[in-house]
């Protein structure tokens, strides 16, 4: 971990690279939290009043969270003592990995140094519900151990320590060295393999029929055919699901958020087949970096979708949506690649 003084010297935040692993340390920080808004805007500035730059969040594969303007006025409680910020509050699982925990890399042994954690939740969702319900079995998996306190005012931080994403979307999806060290020890550590050989991740139980891969009854029951043990993410914590993907040796499944999970937690040389469920094919590549950034794999690409689907421009198509797909050709595509 390298230390900036100041990151007003660095360049601008870039969509095409991430940003090298540094921390800033900044005294009597004020922090604006976020508002209300889909470009998640706040703010972090210095207590010169300069906004610092590298805390800001990239919330999607093209765009960074908006700065939020410091008030001119107005007085803001007071926070005693040294944090590290962890950025955004994020309750969507997928955006939880890339978001919020991507600067605790920060860590890495270095929790003794700090009182404690700050993220900075959406006014509109109760996400202090949702970490204690969902979410904060992965703080304790990374070894935190740090109180966390959700910032939604104003707040002077006597000590804070901003560190860079070290992990995000579209192409920071492959992590910094530091992080994929930091995230991938932490879980070795704590969450022994534990599980089948071959899984087929479903996304068949998930709420809304546009998320899961089309036909995916008639999947489940090919792969089970071929000695897969079908696994519902959503329905386990998210250290039973790291056992299950350090104990499998071959993963099959759809593009998805599990599979920003799976690489923190795989091991080295295991047999990962990723099947495309969506024309949006931008995606699939940033989860396919991941995999193979964090491991060494053998990862194959499987692309189902009916031809005329995946070749239209239609505009009226969702193409975040799961698309029709031949299910002839994905057991084909299946068979070639000895995953059935």
């Amino acid at each position: 971990m390298t230390s900036a003084p100041d990151s007003r010297f660095l360049p601008p935040l870039e969509l095409e690279r991430l940003p090298p692993p540094i921390v800033e340390p900044m005294e009597n920080a004020f922090i604006v939290p976020v508002e209300a808004g889909s470009d998640f805007s706040h703010g972090i500035y210095r207590a010169d009043g300069s906004f610092c730059e590298l805390s800001r969040t990239r919330i999607s594969s093209d765009r960074f969270s908006a700065r939020a303007d410091k008030p001119t006025s107005g007085s803001a409680e007071r926070l005693d003592g040294s944090y590290l910020f962890a950025g955004i509050g994020r309750h969507h699982f997928g955006h939880f990995l890339m978001e919020t925990i991507s600067r605790l890399w920060a860590l890495d042994g270095r929790q003794s140094r700090f009182d404690g954690i700050i993220i900075l939740p959406p006014p509109n969702i109760n996400f202090a519900a949702i970490l204690r319900r969902r979410l904060l079995r992965f703080f304790e998996i990374l070894d935190c151990g740090l109180p966390i306190h959700l910032i939604k005012r104003p707040v002077r931080v006597e000590q804070l320590f901003v560190p860079a994403q070290g992990f995000g979307h579209s192409q920071w999806s492959v992590g910094t060295p530091e992080f994929r060290s930091f995230v991938r020890q932490q879980i070795d550590m704590t969450c022994q393999p534990r599980g089948p050989e071959k899984i087929y991740i479903s996304r068949n139980r998930l709420k809304h029929r546009s998320k899961r891969i089309d036909q995916e009854g008639k999947v489940e029951e090919i792969m089970r055919a071929a000695g897969y043990t079908t696994f519902y993410p959503e329905r386990h914590a998210i250290d039973v699901q790291c056992r299950v993907y350090r104990a499998a040796h071959t993963i099959v499944g759809g593009d998805g958020s599990a599979f920003h999970l799976v690489p923190f937690a795989m091991q080295p040389e295991t047999r990962v087949g990723l099947i495309q469920r969506r024309a949006r094919a931008e995606p699939v590549d940033a989860i396919a970096r991941q995999i193979e950034a964090f491991t060494s794999v053998n990862l194959v690409r499987l692309n189902p979708l009916r031809q005329d689907i995946a070749e239209s421009r239609d505009p009226s198509i969702k193409r975040e949506n799961a698309q029709p797909i031949d299910l002839t050709r994905l057991t084909n595509q299946l068979e070639d690649a000895h995953f059935i």
